[in-house]
């Protein structure tokens, strides 16, 4: 027998020494790795950011070129004529109240008469702006009565030529669709940019004027200061050369000295931080990429990403993020695990030394308990044993093998019946996720439901450009039907209705739902104008087929639907919600026009 050794001792020592280690060891460890999580998630979240104002940046410039191109095309194919003010003015006023980002769309005539829309900065309201030679070549503002037209006088007097201005100038010069540079509006202490395009006759080089989208700067900045760049941390936009275009800082971009705009660089601008972030650029040449820097005695990350459109705007976009902003709670949690740490391991040696003192007394009494459990109704095999060199841990080793051999048994029957009792419990679980999409009374899906495919669908057409239809289906004189035959008979022509509803809809992709109350709603991917048209008839006629008698109906004495029918083809300009509201506008239509009919909207707000 080899030498043996007495408990307390071989017990203790050799836990201390693994404990004591192991607790520094895990500690080291999970302090590196915080540090590392912890830059690791400030890197993503300004990056997060940069993308997420680069993609804002898209829909902000692309609004400017779109309405540019679209003016500029109209009035080379003849549909506007730039000779007809009127008819000027409407189409920019409704461009305006259509594209929420545009500041300025004008059409500047080669005469150097002017016509534009505008929209107030501080208000959102979109005015009219026009100089013609008929009333003194004066910069005039209007009010815009509701059919877009030209409304009350506002305000005006100064002279103005469309022909002096940067944007007619460049287009001219270029002689194509481009950006002029950053410029401060007549009318506003604020900067813009946008682009210009020169219309020319058709056939010919004969200049008719120049047509443009524009923007403002304030715009950018309002969008910057809703980024949760956290308490002070900074996200900004500038040209490649450093000056400003917007912060999400209070302080302005530029300033005037008498009638000259002196823009701001980065490093000029009034905040410590953004001057150093200009020096670091100077210094660095960098226009992309992340590093750390030092501003005011705190470190901040700071995230460049260059943004570039094709018609040749380049800018900077930057995000500027305090490490205090990430660290602060990492630091209190630090302190924290450093105490318990301390705690953790004063009362393990402790416990340790206790453990061995104690353990030795009680072993034959527990040697004696796990006999008597070993000599029970227990059986099975035992496991593999090897010699201690303390004889009471022999004893009782051989006790709990038998006893751990029995344990195995029964645990493996209740470990049987937690796997089917989970199995159960899954099945239940996927039912009352059923029950919760589906609605209570007509069984088919609840608004939670349509508004979780109609995203998904709109996402899907989008991405595979298809067009996708909506139809918004009312129960005529409903009110009425509860009235007169009591609401139990009203919920059962509902259960009616979303059954025909059903029925009508048999492809995978199409869905009908509860939109609420009366109202149900029909999505139909994949489905053009005329398909969906077809349905909502074939729903329309099925309904009268049922004759469900109606005594107090308007159309007819048997119930019937009045639906609004929306079809367009996804894309960035729209959303789901602009599908919606279309739909709906078109089922108003239908009842404002008697009820009981089918009218489809397909062409206002955007919809193809």
């Amino acid at each position: 027998m080899a030498r043996q050794f007495s408990l307390r001792n071989f017990l203790v020592v050799p836990f201390l020494l693994l404990f004591l280690s192991s607790v520094a060891l895990i500690g080291w460890v999970g302090y590196r790795s915080g540090q590392e999580s912890l830059e690791q998630f400030q890197r993503e979240m300004a990056a997060e950011i940069g993308i997420r104002i680069s993609a804002h940046l898209d829909r902000f410039f692309s609004s400017a070129v779109i309405v540019a191109q679209s003016t500029a095309e109209a009035m080379r194919s003849g549909r506007l004529d730039p000779g007809k003010i009127d008819d000027l003015e409407r189409q920019f006023v409704g461009q305006m109240r259509y594209l929420p980002y545009l500041t300025f769309v004008s059409f500047g005539r080669a005469d150097g008469q002017y016509v534009g829309a505008t929209r107030l900065l501080e208000s959102n309201e979109v005015r009219l702006m026009t100089s013609l030679k008929s009333e003194g070549m004066t910069l005039d503002t209007y009010a815009i009565e509701d059919d877009h037209a030209r409304g009350r006088h506002i305000s005006g007097g100064v002279k103005f030529d469309a022909r002096t201005r940067i944007w007619f100038r460049q287009a001219v010069e270029k002689e194509r669709l481009s950006w002029y540079p950053v410029y401060k509006y007549r009318p506003y202490e604020a900067l813009g940019v946008g682009v210009s395009v020169p219309v020319y006759a058709p056939g010919s080089r004969r200049l008719l004027g120049v047509a443009t989208g524009d923007v403002s700067l304030a715009q950018i900045a309002r969008y910057l200061q809703t980024q949760a760049v956290g308490r002070s941390g900074i996200a900004f936009v500038a040209e490649p050369d450093g000056k400003l275009i917007a912060t999400s800082l209070t302080d302005p971009v530029f300033r005037l000295e008498g009638d000259n705009v002196v823009r701001l660089a980065i490093g000029d601008y009034p905040d410590p931080r953004m001057r150093e972030v200009g020096r670091q650029i100077q210094q660095t040449s960098a226009v992309s990429g992340q590093q750390f820097i030092t501003a005011n005695g705190e470190r901040y990350l700071l995230d460049l990403r260059p943004y570039r459109d094709t018609l040749g705007l380049h800018l900077l976009v930057g995000v500027l993020l305090p490490e205090r902003d990430f660290s602060t709670s990492f630091n209190k949690n630090l302190r924290l695990a450093t105490w318990l740490t301390l705690v953790i391991a004063a009362l393990g040696s402790l416990f340790g030394v206790l453990l061995t003192g104690w353990l030795v007394r009680p072993i034959h009494a527990i040697n004696q308990r796990a006999g008597r459990i070993s000599r029970g109704e227990l059986s099975g095999g035992d496991v593999a044993e090897e010699a201690s060199p303390v004889r009471e841990l022999n004893a009782l080793s051989q006790s709990f093998n038998a006893m751990a051999t029995s344990l195995r048994s029964t645990f493996s029957g209740q470990e049987a019946r937690v796997a089917e009792r989970t199995r159960a419990l899954e099945v239940a679980n996927d039912e009352l996720k059923r029950i919760a999409m589906l609605d209570g009374l007509t069984h088919i899906a609840n608004r939670r439901r349509f508004d979780a495919v109609l995203l998904q669908e709109w996402r899907r057409c989008l991405r595979e450009h298809l067009p996708m239809s909506l139809l918004m289906l009312d129960v005529d004189d409903f009110k009425a039907y509860n009235d007169e035959y009591g609401h139990p008979a009203g919920d059962r022509v509902l259960i009616s209705i979303a059954a025909l509803c059903e029925s009508e809809t048999q492809r995978p992709t199409d869905m009908a739902a509860r939109y609420g109350g009366e109202e149900f709603a029909i999505i139909l991917s994949n489905t053009n104008a005329a398909g969906a048209l077809s349905v909502a008839e074939a729903i329309a006629a099925a309904v009268r087929r049922a004759a469900i008698p109606h005594r107090r109906a308007t159309a007819e004495a048997v119930v019937t639907v009045s639906i609004g029918v929306a079809t367009c083809y996804p894309d960035v300009q729209k959303t789901p919600e602009t599908l919606v509201s279309v739909a709906d506008e078109a089922l108003y239509a239908a009842k404002r026009a008697g009820r009981n009919r089918v009218i489809m909207k397909a062409e206002i707000a955007g919809i193809d």
